[in-house]
């Protein structure tokens, strides 16, 4: 057989009535079990049981996915046992029923404690099926819509009527608002339906796999779908076929060795994810520019490792199903490429589209018949990717990026298809040895087609064209080191593909002869899984316990939060809708605020046309961040104050952004009005009375509208002191600032704006660079930014007697790895402007998990607990500093907390 999927001669011809011909009409028999090559029956069935409940701990210990997954597996293990079990009759029956009890489950949230309370009747009727009626929905929809595919009437009728019903399905998903008790069904019931019933209908019209009530349900309600609404797509005549048509052994342990896999591949995944300089505006030169390119190809290893997970699972229930991506990393072509990755989704588009068309046309000619094909093949898959887009996210993805990346890859695969079809082959009846010169231009092509898949891939991966345009920006100027460790990289690259890169589809899905398939390979599989699954599991203890201050980052792994760029992202578009911007998350899975979490910020927040942009509006109360939130007559995020200090009172100004506003917590939360009540409660003062804080930060401002708020308006209270709060994180909102001011032609103060005109100068940016080109240039200026806020904020302070003191805060958790390196600079720049310095950054030592600083996995705004411990600190810190008298030593409510 050719290489080449597009490859059709003499020897393999296709035609319609040939593949109805060798169709399997009668599913075949489950292979009976020869135990003579095996010890005992009951060894294997134990090393396997062992092996699955080990993977089931690692997907629990590593939290991967989500709860769900975890609570999914747990019943799939016990499931697997029973199934096991029962006489060979009713496992598809029992299978079938255990998805069904996994839907209404994990669609309606219910655990263990749900059930035995409904049980129990600990709660009402009324709540027992609040929950259970997502699930039942979902499975009463796809019931309904399996009738329909066996009508009694003509096969065009069905047809017609599963589109009408599709049509009409849509719509509700479109408007899912309009029943919210079933919003979280309609995800899970478009990946269950909307490909597979296309394939379902197409092997029903040729009778190409025996049909039945238990295997529609199995095929439709398939056990994993539940957690993962991106699934690979099961053809129906495979998933038949390969119903134990091998000896359990082999299907079990080959499904286990797939599920660790898809585990290391997530953990990989996560890697990248967290760590990798995936920020377009934040890299700050060529080799971070390549780390980015290269991360965003790797990202696609959550969707291998889910396919992984997925099928190895289905194995465990008898599914023999074959390999869905096999080291497409190693590509040696853009054909190769295209056979390697996602090989369901390959199989189903050539299936329903490129065969159908190319068979259509070869009247015309191979070259016309293959070039019209093909591209009709990749303009199916745009759409049904948006398709699929608009089932997942509730809304179609119809952009000129997304339709121009799948017609570059056409038009790649096609180029190297037409090669490889009209190349001469010399033929040879055994099959040649590979020479080193083969080897080494397969190795070489490799790592071609891995540097242009990573470029494609980093284009279709950027939110926009000026965001790729602003990569390859990054890209430009390398030094020779940087030219050198791209070089190394891709090297290694060639050496693996000319180790391993000649593997294919064909090799992985063939069956293994007979000593691959005896008892050795099952136990010496049987010994690595459960190795690697040991590993695994032990591994966040020894980390932490062999290498110090290893725990925060295995926290960080272990948690399903978002990384430092989609945090970017959602900052970026928390305070951009007053200009009718919002976040775009740019991915199908990543985690997303609940509807009406930010909803808040609409009321409180009011746009300016002058150099703040925004400001709080007065005498506000709303909900954000899931907490009440309520704003003075100042338009402060504070308690109510007179704008005239006061007699005998001490008075303080706080300057910051949405952390130090509070974002999240209740009012009398907030680590500022902590730090005033104990004031107020412990006088580190005699001769004052009262104390008072008054909160000016503003969500989103960066360092020069803190200090122009200030000069503006701050000093107008009569402050004694001055909080000028400073982050590692805060450069986002500097840089946003900035680009917002050139963008918007705004106005800046006399001297601000002689500052800025040289800065933009030496940084070269304009006004009409996109956003994210300007923000990057102007990156390596942020220190010259900082010092010289600093100075200035020294000097307006001297000038007016105020005690000026600027404190570092820390991030709940360092997703940029900012907080040594930006710390320690900010603290210098400050000191040597004349300075004080509070350094909070030792508030969070005390927390192992820095995730539970976090108010949410989308939201990495600092909790109630944040905020106790970062008050604790400050007020230690600050009375000695103001008032020349060491704070009393007591422990603190927090410090109590984290004690127990």
């Amino acid at each position: 057989m050719s290489d080449n999927p597009y490859m059709l001669t003499k020897s393999q011809p296709f035609t319609q009535s040939n593949e109805i011909a060798a169709a399997v009409v009668e599913a075949p028999p489950p292979r009976r079990i020869s135990f003579g090559r095996y010890a005992s029956g009951l060894a294997p069935l134990f090393a396997v049981v062992v092996q699955f409940g080990l993977i089931v701990l690692v997907v629990d210990q590593w939290q991967l996915e989500s709860l769900s997954l975890a609570r999914l597996l747990q019943l799939a293990f016990v499931g697997f046992v029973i199934h096991h079990l029962l006489p060979l009759q009713f496992r598809l029956p029992f299978f079938a029923m255990l998805s069904l009890v996994a839907i209404v489950m994990v669609v309606g949230q219910i655990g263990p404690g749900t059930w035995m309370a409904g049980l129990t009747g600990r709660i009402s009727l009324q709540s027992f099926l609040y929950h259970l009626a997502p699930g039942l929905t979902l499975i009463g929809i796809g019931l309904g819509l399996m009738g329909l595919c066996h009508l009694p009437i003509r096969f065009g009728a069905r047809v017609g009527l599963l589109a009408a019903a599709g049509a009409g399905l849509a719509v509700l998903r479109w408007h899912s608002q309009w029943f919210p008790d079933v919003t979280e069904m309609w995800t899970i019931l478009g990946s269950m339906f909307m490909f597979r019933l296309i394939v379902y209908l197409y092997d029903l019209k040729h009778r190409t796999a025996p049909f039945s009530l238990w295997r529609a349900i199995s095929y439709f309600f398939l056990l994993p779908n539940v957690c993962f609404p991106l699934f690979p797509v099961v053809d129906y005549k495979t998933f038949c076929s390969t119903y134990y048509n091998e000896e359990w052994p082999r299907v079990y342990q080959t499904g286990l060795r797939w599920m660790v896999r898809g585990v290391f591949q997530l953990l990989l995944y996560r890697v990248v994810y967290q760590f990798a300089p995936l920020d377009v505006s934040k890299l700050g030169s060529p080799l971070d520019a390549a780390g980015c390119i290269l991360g965003m190809y790797l990202l696609y290893l959550r969707v291998s490792g889910t396919f992984h997970l997925i099928v190895g699972l289905l194995h465990m229930f008898g599914f023999n199903l074959p390999e869905t991506h096999h080291l497409y990393l190693l590509a040696s072509s853009f054909t190769d490429f295209w056979r390697r990755i996602n090989i369901y989704w390959k199989d189903f588009v050539m299936k329903l589209f490129f065969y159908p068309t190319h068979f259509a046309l070869r009247k015309f000619g191979p070259l016309r018949a293959l070039s019209v094909a093909t591209l009709a093949t990749f303009l199916a898959t745009w759409l049904l990717h948006s398709w699929q887009w608009f089932w997942i996210r509730g809304r179609p993805l119809l952009t000129w990026k997304d339709f121009s990346f799948w017609m570059i890859l056409a038009v790649l695969v096609l180029v190297t298809a037409i090669y490889e079809t009209t190349r001469t082959r010399k033929r040879t009846l055994t099959p040649s040895r590979m020479t080193l010169r083969q080897r080494l231009l397969l190795g070489l092509q490799a790592a071609a087609v891995f540097s242009l898949m990573c470029i494609l891939w980093a284009y279709w991966s950027c939110q926009s064209f000026a965001e790729f345009e602003t990569l390859i920006d990054a890209a430009s100027r390398p030094t020779l080191r940087e030219v050198m460790i791209v070089f190394g990289t891709l090297l290694l690259i060639c050496g693996c593909g000319m180790l391993w890169g000649r593997s294919s589809r064909e090799t992985s899905e063939g069956r293994g002869t007979q000593e691959t398939r005896g008892p050795f390979h099952f136990w010496s599989s049987a010994a690595a899984v459960t190795g690697s699954a040991l590993c695994l599991v032990a591994t966040p203890s020894v980390v932490s316990w062999t290498i110090p201050g290893a725990g925060h980052v295995i926290a960080r792994l272990r948690g399903d939060v978002l990384n430092a760029r989609d945090m970017t992202l959602q900052r970026r578009g928390y305070y951009e809708e007053l200009d009718g911007g919002a976040a775009n998350m740019g991915g199908w899975w990543k985690a997303q605020d609940p509807e009406g979490w930010g909803e808040g910020r609409k009321v409180l927040y009011r746009p300016r046309s002058d150099f703040l942009l925004t400001d709080i509006a007065p005498s506000v109360s709303t909900i954000l961040g899931g907490a009440p939130l309520t704003s003075n007559r100042l338009g402060m995020r504070d308690r109510e104050y007179e704008k005239i200090k006061p007699p005998a009172t001490y008075r303080i100004v706080l300057l910051g952004s949405s952390h130090d506003q509070g974002t999240g917590v209740k009012d009398d939360e907030t680590y500022e009005n902590l730090v005033e009540d104990r004031l107020n409660h412990e006088p580190p003062d005699p001769s004052y009375s009262r104390y008072e804080i008054l909160n000016m930060a503003v969500g989103g401002h960066g360092v020069l509208q803190r200090l122009f708020r200030l000069e503006q308006e701050g000093f107008e209270f009569q402050p004694d002191a001055v909080i000028f709060s400073i982050a590692a994180t805060d450069r986002q909102f500097l840089l946003q600032h900035l680009s917002k001011y050139l963008a918007f032609h705004i106005e800046a103060p006399s001297e601000y704006g002689e500052f800025l005109k040289q800065l933009t100068r030496k940084a070269n940016v304009r006004a009409e660079m996109p956003d994210v080109m300007i923000e990057r240039r102007l990156l390596p200026y942020i220190p010259e930014i900082y010092q010289w806020v600093f100075g200035r904020l020294s000097q307006r302070c001297a000038q007016r007697g105020v005690r000026a003191v600027v404190i570092y805060r820390p991030a709940p958790v360092d997703f940029e790895g900012l907080e040594p390196g930006g710390r320690s600079e900010m603290v210098r720049l400050a000191k040597a402007a004349g300075l004080e310095v509070i350094d909070l950054s030792s508030a969070f030592d005390p927390v192992v998990d820095r995730n539970t600083l976090m108010l949410a996995k989308w939201d990495q705004h600092t909790s109630a607990l944040g905020h106790r411990l970062l008050a604790d600190k400050l007020y230690e810190g600050i009375v000695p500093l103001l008032f020349g008298s060491p704070s009393k030593q007591q422990t603190s409510p927090a410090k109590a907390v984290i004690s127990r």
